[in-house]
């Protein structure tokens, strides 16, 4: 009796915890658009959100630019990530006095160098699928 128990309670909590994790598995919200090797003077270009991972051995000069002008200068360690949300990235700007945006507006990244490389992934993150389920909204 106590083995028939323990097998149904093993098989209770695959399914309860097997059954959620396959389908957040499947959930095909967030795709890769694009991943790219730039090397030093590249640029490549992003409509949605991007991270940006310095793959190199040495530091790289980073630059994002959006409209016409550099929004974002820094330098990436050997190994160091950094990811943007494109809208929100455009709002900043916005509030920071770049009226000039618009949300249709792309990102141009810039590897300036010297030597290192970076990789660059553009992303969908698509919607959030809780975002109308959550009960509570309406407080938040």
């Amino acid at each position: 009796m106590n083995r028939k128990f323990s097998i149904l309670y093993i098989l209770a909590l695959m399914l309860v915890f097997g059954a959620p994790a396959s389908l957040w598995a499947g959930d095909k919200s967030t795709k890769v658009e694009k991943i790219r090797i730039i090397e030093p003077g590249e640029a490549e270009r992003c409509a949605n959100d991007f991270f940006i991972e310095n793959i190199g051995k040495e530091e790289a000069d980073l630059k994002v630019v959006l409209g016409r002008k550099v929004f974002v200068s820094e330098i990436l360690q050997p190994g160091e990530r950094r990811a943007f949300d494109l809208p929100a990235t455009i709002n900043v700007a916005r509030f920071q006095g770049r009226e000039d945006l618009t949300f249709d507006d792309i990102a141009v990244i810039i590897n300036l160098g010297p030597k290192s490389h970076m990789r660059v992934r553009c992303i969908d993150l698509g919607e959030n699928p809780l975002r109308g389920k959550d009960p509570l909204t309406v407080f938040k």
